[in-house]
């Protein structure tokens, strides 16, 4: 009887332990598939989480750009304002009737300008003693108003231009606008 019993022990504890084998193998297996499942997803996360930041950098390059070209045509539409309003004035002044007729009817007849040279020399003349007058007196010309950037001045008798990273990157400020990054 004592082998019966033994023998029953042992077959309880070998299906007991079959059957906790069985279930371990079935947790590793679901948790092998759940993992996967978690990697899977995250790669696809990881996917889009890359073309996103792709789009980004390209809408920033693009941005950047817009606010190069911005900056470009703002200290353009600057130097012009300056440089027409110093011509209006050196216009009445100091061009004599006759060449600046001689001009006028040149411009609306479409001539080339190579036959005025005398007079184009000496409108030219005219506006570099003004616009030295200008810088003189310290004329500063910014692109954007009220803001520091990139700027042409005149400190102890002569001109310069201020590039520095610093001055460049507070003249883009106002063009990048509230840029996200």
């Amino acid at each position: 009887m004592e082998i019966q019993i033994q023998d029953l022990v042992q077959s309880i504890k070998r299906d007991g332990i079959e059957e906790a084998k069985k279930e371990a193998d079935s947790i590793v297996s679901a948790a092998k598939a759940r993992a996967e499942e978690i990697i899977a997803a995250s790669k696809v996360e990881a996917e889009k989480n890359i073309e996103n930041a792709n789009r980004e950098i390209e809408s920033s390059k693009a941005l950047i750009k817009q606010a190069e070209r911005d900056a470009v045509l703002s200290v353009k539409k600057e130097l012009e304002k300056v440089l027409g309003s110093i011509m209006a004035q050196k216009v009445s002044k100091d061009l004599s009737e006759k060449t600046l007729g001689s001009l006028i009817i040149a411009a609306i007849g479409d001539e080339d300008p190579a036959k005025y040279k005398v007079e184009i020399d000496a409108a030219k003349s005219a506006l570099k003693a003004e616009l030295a007058k200008q810088l003189e007196k310290g004329l500063e010309i910014r692109p954007v108003k009220g803001m520091s950037g990139m700027k042409l001045i005149c400190k102890d008798g002569s001109g310069f231009f201020d590039f520095s990273d610093e001055e460049i990157s507070a003249l883009l400020k106002p063009f990048l606008g509230d840029m996200k990054i």
